[in-house]
């Protein structure tokens, strides 16, 4: 029998390096594994390492750059600044005319198996991208690590014994990870633990009534497909707000803000089947669902009743009782649909299917009623397969184009704006298997691509 609940790392106490280091299991583990990790750790905290504020970042842009276009900051309701860059179609352009993936250093095998997400550090000093896999291996690879750096710069740790299904830098030193297996942890770089914020359980052991996750698990069919960063939470905080997306159809938001006051702000059954993805319009109300379903979703959380704990029924299998909510607005896709989300803008919402398009839809946030054709259609060969994880139409954090995985030979990563336009195909030397799941790393001083592959290997397109 597992000696956890589903087969967890370990009861929800926290991890340090070592210990996340040792789940990883005598084959990934090696004398200079520690020594890196802390290596790594400290660099992290390091002030030189740490990503330029939102003003100085500004302000080297508009003296270096004249194709600067607007740049707008919006008040979200909990008082955060964000900012929304838009830059000229020649900048982008010129930026990914640039871009190249011929050195052999900027490849690394992160994981052991299939990576399910990759993500980059904020940094605009030095490159530092992550990989989340299949097992629940968390990879970080220090891409301009010195020479006297060990395993070629990668540290990994296994915090978690599912599919990574979340990583996302939460600010300069916090790095939250989730997984199939119900567990939302946080890397914290200063402390050097991966802590556990929030964790499912069914109600068989009441020894967890008093945790927020308490009854949410619904047996074996259930696990936690999707977790989102809510943006509208400070990222000065321990702790962030949530959106989860379930196996079971259903959609939460966690307030893990304050201590002691955390809650579930909202429970409801969106689909009969799993929802791939949840996405968060900059407007702070309007929220994307899609799914196995092959539908698009647009929702206005603020109908949404906020009540702490919605009730279940034995009868529907575990699912929230009552009836499906009815959307704002509700594409039909026909096919499984792996992701749909939204521009940093709010101006367009990109999603990816296996009907083999990436549609994208303009002023989805105004969207109503059924959504008879996107705004633009893109033919893509979304069949992966069973052996390849999923592509996942990726939007740049600040601009408005996105990155994909492709099934094209020569092996690339292709780049599109928000009309569908194909910017480049990147393709060369070092990129010889397909790139399944990608982003951009957040800077807008020069474009860096990532991309992991389902043998764990990462790239670093710059």
């Amino acid at each position: 029998a597992d000696a956890h609940f589903k087969g967890r790392i370990n009861d929800g106490s926290d991890l340090s390096m070592q210990e996340a280091i040792e789940s990883n299991g005598d084959r990934w583990i090696n004398d200079d594994a520690l020594d890196e990790a802390d290596r790594l750790r400290t660099e992290i905290c390091n002030q030189s390492f740490l990503s330029l504020s939102p003003t100085s970042a500004r302000a080297k842009r508009q003296s270096a750059a004249a194709t600067v276009v607007a740049k707008t900051e919006t008040e979200t309701e909990t008082g955060a600044m964000e900012r929304n860059v838009k830059e000229s179609p020649e900048w982008m352009q010129s930026q990914l005319d640039k871009l190249s993936i011929d050195n052999e250093e900027w490849t690394a095998k992160v994981t052991p198996g299939k990576i399910y997400q990759v993500c980059a550090h904020p940094s605009e000093f030095k490159l530092l991208v992550g990989a989340g896999d299949k097992e629940g291996y968390v990879g970080l690879w220090d891409v301009d690590a010195s020479s006297a750096a060990l395993n070629d710069g990668v540290s990994l740790f296994r915090p978690h014994s599912r599919p990574i299904c979340c990583m996302e830098w939460m600010n300069p030193t916090s790095l939250v990870t989730a997984s199939y297996d119900g567990t939302v942890r946080t890397f914290n770089a200063e402390t050097g633990t991966f802590r556990q914020i929030f964790a499912t359980y069914d109600d068989s052991d009441t020894y967890y009534a008093d945790d927020l996750g308490f009854g949410l698990d619904r047996g074996h069919q259930f696990w936690t497909q999707h977790v989102a960063l809510d943006h509208r939470s400070s990222s000065n905080r321990t702790d962030p707000g949530l959106f989860v997306s379930t196996s079971i159809g259903t959609a939460l938001h966690l307030d893990l803000r304050v201590p002691n006051k955390q809650k579930i702000t909202f429970e409801k059954q969106l689909s009969e089947k799993k929802i791939n993805t949840l996405s968060l319009h900059p407007n702070g109300h309007t929220l994307a669902s899609c799914g196995l379903d092959g539908t698009v979703r647009l929702w206005d959380i603020r109908k949404f009743n906020k009540t702490s704990r919605s009730k279940r029924s034995k009868s529907t299998g575990g699912n929230v009782s009552g009836s499906i909510m009815k959307p704002i607005a509700e594409q039909h896709v026909g096919l499984s649909v792996s992701s749909a989300l939204f521009s940093p803008s709010g101006d367009a919402l990109v999603s990816t299917s296996l009907a083999d398009r990436l549609d994208i839809i303009h002023a989805p946030h105004q969207a109503s009623g059924t959504i008879g054709k996107p705004t633009h259609s893109v033919r893509h060969n979304n069949r992966t397969g069973r052996w390849l994880a999923t592509f996942r139409a990726t939007w740049h954090p600040r601009l408005d184009m996105f990155v994909v995985g492709s099934m094209s030979k020569p092996r690339c990563i292709e780049a599109f704006d928000s009309n569908g336009k194909l910017l480049r195909q990147v393709s060369g030397d070092s990129l010889s298997s397909v790139m399944s799941r990608c982003c951009f790393h957040p800077s807008t001083d020069q474009l860096i691509m990532v991309g992991g592959s389902s043998g764990g290997r990462v790239v670093a397109v710059r």
